[in-house]
């Protein structure tokens, strides 16, 4: 904002008929720029003195002060409400970054899931056909009758030697 605008607003200002952004854009002028501050004092003194006069309100003590103070406060407003919103918009990140990457994890296991069911559907029951195809489809009476009840423990080798008997004998 150029003094030419702030100077033109001083009355906007007093009266309180800025928009936000115009009263923002005014203070922060105003708190950098000399000129603008010591007419606005002097149009902020004239105006609210007269006003107080002619309401019968007694004087303020120091109309510089009062100024000062208002404007300190309107930018503190305007400091905490661009506070939250920054805050708002950081949360509201936050919350969508979680949720994608939740929603992105969840994604995977589900697709890692239904590979596996792919890869165990294609497999079925031929999975073991290479080895044990001619044991697999046979009826149950040619299977090799181990007896379970016997106390003696077998060990593998006889398992082995059984079942490669059993291969002989019905070749």
């Amino acid at each position: 904002m150029t003094c030419l605008e702030a100077q033109s607003n001083i009355i906007a200002y007093i009266d309180h008929k800025l928009e936000k952004e115009e009263k923002i854009a005014f203070l922060k002028h105003i708190k950098c720029c000399d000129n603008c501050r010591e007419e606005l004092e002097i149009y902020y003194t004239m105006i609210v003195g007269m006003r107080q006069l002619d309401e019968n309100i007694s004087f303020s003590k120091d109309f510089s002060l009062e100024l000062q103070n208002r404007m300190d406060k309107e930018l503190k407003i305007n400091k905490q409400k661009t506070g939250i919103l920054r805050s708002s918009i950081l949360f509201a990140l936050v919350g969508i970054i979680t949720f994608s990457l939740f929603a992105y994890v969840n994604f995977l296991k589900l697709l890692q899931q239904d590979e596996q069911e792919q890869l165990k559907n294609a497999q079925g029951e031929y999975y073991y056909s290479n080895f044990f195809d001619d044991v697999m489809f046979r009826e149950q009476s040619h299977y090799i009758n181990i007896n379970i009840e016997s106390k003696e423990p077998e060990s593998q080798i006889d398992l082995f030697l059984k079942v490669r008997e059993y291969k002989m004998i019905n070749e």
